[in-house]
């Protein structure tokens, strides 16, 4: 699992890779909300590399998104395959975080 950050145009990216399961969440959530909400700025999260999704992916997702939603900024997903968007909405995260199907909605989503 890698978490790449990046900014661009006023807007945060972290493109996410490989399984968001148990092992790799530990691993990796302090690297993602440290390069994401401290910035307090509008953040776009890429799923297309990400190959599967636990609970535990979820609530780093939600948690991050929640700091963002009280410092202001707003937060959205994008390129989530199949397999991943199934878990996204049976957990209902999709109620509470936009998930889009590119990058260009998501930058609409978070800066509208």
């Amino acid at each position: 699992m890698s978490a790449v950050i990046s900014e661009e145009g006023g807007v945060v990216k972290a493109e996410l890779e490989g399984r968001l399961d148990t092992m790799n969440v530990n691993n990796m959530e302090m690297q993602f909300t440290a390069g994401i909400a401290p910035k307090a700025m509008p953040t776009i999260v890429d799923l297309t590399k990400v190959t599967f999704i636990a609970s535990l992916g979820i609530r780093m997702l939600l948690t991050t998104c929640r700091t963002l939603d009280r410092r202001g900024a707003k937060m959205a997903l994008y390129g989530a395959t199949p397999p991943v968007m199934e878990v996204i909405e049976t957990t209902a995260l999709s109620e509470i975080i936009p998930v889009v199907g590119s990058e260009a909605e998501a930058v609409a989503a978070v800066k509208g």
